[in-house]
């Protein structure tokens, strides 16, 4: 290639970087930093020339095929209660259960004992297993049940009481 048409091919291509500097240069004073956070977001239908106001920020619509949160089951949170405070030898464990109130299942749990119904569905805290777990003596041997424990038993029945 002659010297020539070297001075010519690099000034074309000087040109070529010089022109596309130029663009990305009026592109990235364009942009400026407008968008990068909720502060910078400008209302369109806003008249007012200084945007004293804060952002309105929008929680999420939750998604309607995303299920709740998972309610208070019979196995997974009522069942592991009894078991360790209740259903216990020499307790409310087998027949004859004290109070004649068999708390290793569901079916015998829900058929009560001497008392009556130990609880009625939709009435947590008219029930009388809760009454008896929340300030009412029970379990007598071992530490007493959690605020948190409590709420189960009252959340699972005002629920419906469900062999879930």
């Amino acid at each position: 290639m002659s010297n020539k048409h070297s001075n010519r091919f690099v000034a074309v291509l000087l040109s070529m970087f010089t022109i596309s500097l130029f663009f990305v240069t009026v592109f990235i004073v364009g942009c400026g930093d407008e968008g990068d956070s909720p502060t910078d977001m400008v209302d369109p239908t806003d008249d007012h020339s200084t945007h004293d106001h804060e952002p309105v920020i929008v929680a999420p619509t939750p998604d309607p095929d995303e299920p709740e949160d998972p309610a208070v089951t019979f196995r997974n949170d009522i069942l592991p209660i009894l078991a360790e405070s209740c259903a216990l030898a020499n307790c409310h464990s087998g027949l004859p259960a004290a109070g004649g109130l068999d708390l290793t299942e569901y079916t015998s749990f829900k058929d009560g004992g001497v008392n009556g119904a130990a609880f009625v569905p939709g009435d947590g805290t008219g029930s009388l297993v809760v009454q008896r777990i929340d300030g009412g003596g029970m379990p007598p041997i071992g530490p007493p049940l959690t605020a948190e424990q409590i709420q189960f038993f009252i959340d699972w029945i005002d629920n419906g009481a469900e062999n879930n």
